[in-house]
């Protein structure tokens, strides 16, 4: 169980704080309009930005936690590519060095096994993003963290990459920032709407979603259909 006792954010005339919330193991999606703030919070649970954050308690099975590195893993929106192959760059991170058929099959689970010994710098925005995914599969942390994770994906891959996500979450704690309305509603356990900061709904289970708070959410009127059992968002 991953918890947020006490979150705030401060810089400039924004600030954002979020407080008392529980993620057990499952998806958790964070939804806003651009600006809302859910970038801020998962900047500000990793810590990385200190100047802007003016509180910070976090617990990990009721453990306080003030170095998150050991125990998040983070993917953030814009990410660098460097001179090192693929196969070098999704094990960098890894607490430990993997065995090799673990590698291997980690390359297959991302269909990246033709570039195994290229470049990461010579992959597209697509083929990156995987081996990013691949990178943090490796590094098996309890809480993983991701902010607009289907950014650069084509249709296949963002489902390729969210069924994996859903394989994990069955023991693992996801907390993902996220765009792409109905993707998020199909892979969702919960999701918590964001404005101007202010967590406006904090983990409502997918199927209560309702029209209401998607309206209010992007200030535009949102329809909700119900097609064969899955959650359709229409505006």
């Amino acid at each position: 169980m991953f918890h947020i006792k006490k979150l705030g954010i401060y810089y400039g005339s924004f600030s954002a704080s979020a407080e008392d919330i529980e993620f057990e193991p499952g998806i958790h999606v964070l939804l806003g309009e651009n600006g809302s703030g859910k970038s801020s919070v998962l900047t500000g649970i990793t810590g990385y930005n200190t100047p802007v954050i003016t509180v910070r308690e976090l617990e990990i099975n009721n453990e306080p936690v003030d170095k998150t590195a050991d125990y998040i893993s983070y993917l953030p929106q814009q990410n660098v590519p460097f001179q090192i192959t693929v196969e070098d760059f999704i094990k960098m991170t890894a607490a430990s060095s993997p065995a090799q058929k673990d590698v291997e099959q980690t390359l297959r689970k991302f269909s990246l096994e033709k570039f195994q010994y290229a470049s990461a710098d010579s992959l597209s925005g697509g083929e990156f993003k995987r081996a990013l995914c691949a990178q943090l599969h490796l590094e098996n942390k309890p809480v993983m963290m991701f902010d607009e994770i289907e950014q650069g994906l084509d249709i296949n891959y963002q489902h390729l990459v969210m069924k994996w996500l859903k394989d994990l979450s069955r023991h693992k704690v996801i907390i993902m920032a996220m765009h792409d309305l109905n993707l998020a509603l199909r892979y969702a356990d919960t999701v918590t709407c964001m404005k101007t900061g202010t967590l406006t709904e904090v983990k409502v289970p997918v199927r209560e979603v309702n029209e209401r708070m998607l309206t209010s959410t992007f200030s535009r009127e949102m329809k909700i259909i119900d097609y064969e059992g899955k959650v359709i968002a229409v505006s």
